[in-house]
């Protein structure tokens, strides 16, 4: 299409059109960049161009608009690439002609931003990355706190092998792109989950108002878990999915920005720091681990900390491993010194309890990024506190952690059968 220069003819302009070699516009990046935009957590720039005077002058000739200056940087966000193009130009009246001409090109408005007479294009294929850059680079202010959309089809579990959890959500990833030889995969992988009728959901957002929820089947039976705050629902006859039984989930949830929660327990409810399963919080080498780390510290939220920091990536867990989306049990993590972001939340709620600090697990969706398990804690104040282990609590809790899973055994009641979708609707 004509018009997608903004993106595409302005890459190929930059790209080969004079301003530098690739070596030449590295070094503009790590010189100037840094000053363009202030990196979030996770992100960099990977290359960084100022537009010349006469390349300016040509691209804002083919929209029909003077425009002053034109940058294009590349960034890396958590794994993802997104070009940012900045138009500076000489008039708010030019800025609307080059809004309109580069939004008619977009699937989302979240791609063409005007900010008086400066327009802000994002190139790349998710609507939510660009929405999120919009806020973390500083063109919009990131709201207090968020709502989204939510949908997927999941299958209840009651047990499994949780090494095959990811598998098989990948299996059925590709399935849904026409790859017909998951099915034997699908197949393989059913094999190694005791599936289920029943689901249970975070049932209360950050300001106390209820979650909503929607499901096809409609469920038999719907209660509150005796935690207060956890949506239990049960089905009748599913439709089946590849062999397995199949629940579409629609639903609304909040997120806030600073990740709290007022909590419906008390802080003395020993189910809150009890070894279950996947957390051996009562095994002799961990309670003396968890000693050490919080060593010295006065309250609970000074061990959050001490923990959270022992946890930080590449101290003493690194991030990675030979098995993406993993989750190996505690003691083994401990042991190789490497895991995913379940298995630091396992690490972190396991190392918590075993300090005496009541702290759960929470999972769901990293926005702009991929699904993710994280975990709270109940501190003095009565509230929950989301913390997120896998950074080493680096990345703050906030609007981006859409939560609508909690486990306080460390059980998982679904797997995903499809890719959830996740769109903001606002504060």
């Amino acid at each position: 299409m004509k018009l997608r220069f903004a993106g595409l003819l302005l890459a190929m302009l930059i790209w080969g059109g004079g301003i530098g070699s690739p070596a030449q516009a590295q070094l503009t990046a790590e010189q100037d960049s840094r000053q363009r935009f202030a990196m979030p957590a996770g992100w960099q720039v990977v290359q960084d161009f100022e537009a010349s005077a006469e390349q300016t002058a040509a691209i804002g000739g083919k929209l029909g608009a003077k425009i002053v200056s034109l940058s294009n940087t590349v960034l890396s966000a958590n794994g993802k690439r997104l070009q940012v193009n900045v138009m500076q130009c000489a008039t708010e009246a030019d800025a609307m002609v080059v809004a309109e001409a580069i939004s008619r090109t977009k699937a989302d408005p979240a791609f063409c931003l005007r900010l008086g007479a400066k327009v802000v294009e994002f190139v790349g294929d998710d609507a939510a990355l660009a929405t999120k850059a919009g806020f973390e680079l500083g063109f919009k202010t990131r709201p207090a706190s968020a709502r989204y959309s939510v949908s997927f089809e999941a299958a209840p579990i009651e047990s499994g092998d949780y090494m095959s959890w990811n598998p098989m959500y990948q299996a059925f990833l590709e399935l849904s792109r026409g790859d017909g030889s998951a099915r034997a995969k699908v197949s393989e992988l059913a094999g190694r989950f005791a599936f289920g009728k029943e689901l249970r959901f975070r049932y209360y957002g950050p300001d106390g108002a209820k979650m909503q929820y929607q499901f096809r089947p409609g469920p038999v039976e719907a209660r509150m878990d005796s935690c207060g705050d956890v949506l239990v629902v049960g089905f009748g006859e599913l439709p089946m999915k590849e062999g397995i039984g199949s629940v579409t989930v629609s639903a609304v949830v909040g997120a806030c920005g600073d990740g709290t929660m007022a909590a419906k327990r008390r802080r003395d409810d020993p189910a809150l720091v009890a070894a279950t399963a996947f957390w051996p919080c009562d095994d002799a080498e961990i309670v003396k681990l968890a000693g050490q780390i919080t060593a010295g510290c006065a309250d609970d939220t000074a061990k959050v900390k001490m923990i959270l920091r022992w946890l930080q990536p590449d101290k003493n867990i690194r991030f990675g491993g030979p098995v993406t989306g993993s989750r190996y049990a505690v003691k083994e993590v401990l042991k190789q010194r490497y895991g995913h972001c379940w298995d630091f939340s396992d690490c972190f709620v396991t190392l918590a309890r075993a300090a005496k600090v009541p702290c759960r697990q929470v999972a769901g969706w990293l926005y702009g990024a991929e699904g993710h398990i994280w975990a709270e804690v109940l501190l003095d104040d009565g509230k929950w506190h989301q913390v997120d282990p896998t950074g080493g609590g680096v990345l703050s809790c906030g609007i981006y952690h859409v939560a609508y899973l909690t486990s306080e055994d460390g059980r998982m009641p679904l797997v995903y059968l499809s890719q959830p979708r996740i769109v903001m609707l606002g504060n």
